[in-house]
C-alpha cells in the first residue's frame, strides 16, 4: 500500500487592514456658515442636515430646486439661496463647504479651491476630491438621552445599513449606553421579576445598562453583573435591612441624579411599589420581566 502525503496548503495571507483615511469627528457648526454649491435634490438633503446642527446655510447655484426654495422660505435668515454661478469668493467666509452640482469640473474647482483655502469640503459628487465627508447617522434613545452613531464607508448605502443594525443591536444588547454625566435629576424604575439578566425583557435591559445604582433582592445575577459597567454601585438587600432603609436609600440616590433601577420579585412588586410611594419616591414600574419560578 501507498501512501501519499500531499503538501501542506499554503498560508493563506489576509490583506492588510487599510490605513485610516480619514478622522471621525464631531464639529460644532451652530451659528457658523457652511456653503453649499449646487441647490439640487442632494444638496436639499444636505441643507437640512447642517441647519439641524445649528449651522446658517448659504446655497449659490444658477438653478435651484423648488425643493430649496421651500425651505428656504421657510428658514427664513437660517437659509439663504444665491441664484447665480460660484464665485471664488463665496469661500471667504464659510467654516464649510459641501459641493453637488452636478458638473465635475465645478466640483473639481471648488475643492481645489478650499484646499489651497485649508476649509473642509464635502464633495457629494466624487468623495476622493473632498477633505471631509458626512456619514450616515442615526440615534438610539436611553433613559440619560439620545446616543447618535455615525458610519462611515464608501458606499453611503452600507453605511445606513450598518447603522440601522447597531441600533437595533444597542436595543436588545444595550452595553456602555450609561451617561457619565449627572443629570440635575435622578430616576428611579421598579422592576418586577427574579432578576435573571437571562429572562429581562428589552425595557428592563435597557435600563439596567442605563442606570448608576442597581438594586437587587439576595445574590446578584453573576451574568448580569459582567454585563454592566465596573463602577455601576451594586446593592444587594434582604431581611437584614428594613424596607424603609431601602426606599430612603433609593430616594437618596436619585436626589443626588443617580439613575436607580430596583429588581424585586414579581410577588413582592406591589410591596416595593408602596414603600417608595411612602417615602416619596417618584418611579416607574417596568413589569415585563418574567419571574424564573412562573
Amino acid at each position: 500500500m501507498t501512501i501519499a502525503f500531499a503538501d501542506p496548503a499554503p498560508a493563506v495571507e489576509r490583506p492588510a487592514a487599510p490605513a485610516l483615511d480619514g478622522l471621525p469627528l464631531t464639529v460644532g457648526l451652530s451659528a457658523r456658515e457652511v456653503l453649499l454649491v449646487g441647490a439640487g435634490p442632494v444638496s436639499v438633503r444636505r441643507a437640512q442636515t447642517f441647519l439641524e446642527a445649528g449651522a446658517l446655510v448659504r446655497v449659490v447655484a444658477p438653478r435651484v430646486d423648488p425643493a430649496m426654495a421651500a425651505l428656504a422660505a421657510r428658514e427664513g435668515d437660517h437659509l439663504v439661496v444665491v441664484d447665480r454661478h460660484f464665485r471664488p469668493a463665496d469661500l471667504d467666509t464659510p467654516w464649510m463647504v459641501h459641493v453637488a452640482t452636478g458638473d465635475p469640473a465645478v466640483d473639481a474647482e471648488v475643492a481645489s479651491l478650499c484646499e489651497q483655502r485649508r476649509i473642509w469640503c464635502v464633495t457629494a459628487g466624487d468623495a476622493a476630491l473632498g477633505s471631509a465627508r458626512v456619514p450616515a447617522r442615526t440615534a438610539v434613545a436611553t433613559p440619560a438621552g439620545f446616543v447618535r452613531i455615525a458610519v462611515d464607508s464608501a458606499d453611503p448605502r452600507r453605511s445606513v445599513r450598518v447603522g440601522r443594525h447597531v441600533a437595533r443591536s444597542l436595543a436588545t444588547a444595550p452595553a456602555g449606553l450609561r451617561a457619565r454625566r449627572r443629570p440635575e435629576a435622578g430616576w428611579v424604575v421598579l422592576v418586577g421579576g427574579s432578576g435573571d439578566g437571562d429572562l429581562l425583557t428589552v425595557r428592563a435591559r435597557r435600563l439596567v445598562h442605563a442606570a448608576d445604582v442597581l438594586v437587587v433582592d439576595g445574590a446578584a445575577d453573576p451574568g448580569l453583573l459582567a454585563e454592566i459597567d465596573d463602577d455601576v454601585e451594586v446593592i444587594e438587600v434582604g431581611a437584614a435591612l428594613p424596607a424603609d432603609r431601602v426606599a430612603g436609600l433609593l430616594a437618596a440616590r436619585s436626589a443626588a441624579g443617580h439613575g436607580v433601577v430596583r429588581i424585586a420579585a414579581a410577588d413582592s412588586l406591589a410591596d416595593r411599589a408602596r414603600e417608595l410611594e411612602a417615602a416619596g419616591v417618584t418611579f416607574e414600574i417596568v413589569p415585563g420581566v418574567i419571574d424564573g419560578g412562573a
